[in-house]
């Protein structure tokens, strides 16, 4: 049963416990970061910009419902998480094959 309190995702034991789990699968095959693209140094402390973060798709802002589901959960560096906020990511698809 997912919860749905106000602290859904942030200090619930079933939300440390699923971390903790998705972070492991996520260094297992070593997930860049969603937002940047770029490789996540899961060795790195919490506390450092580059560190795994994980962050949620469908931000716990608006979809609180959303904040121990699994599937709305994504790697990410701590700062690009923090600078994304609960904003629509900016994902940077790449440079256009021709000019349009």
């Amino acid at each position: 049963m997912t919860s749905t309190s106000q602290y859904a995702g942030r200090s619930t034991r079933r939300y440390k416990a699923m971390r903790v789990e998705f972070r492991r699968k996520c260094k297992a095959n070593n997930a860049p970061c969603w937002l940047c693209g770029r490789p996540i140094d899961y060795e790195l402390p919490k506390e450092h910009p580059e560190a795994f973060n994980l962050d949620h798709a469908i931000p716990k802002s608006q979809r609180n419902d959303l904040a121990e589901d699994e599937r709305n959960f994504r790697a990410s560096h701590k700062v690009c998480n923090e600078r994304r906020g609960a904003d629509k990511p900016h994902i940077d698809i790449g440079q256009p094959s021709e000019t349009w």
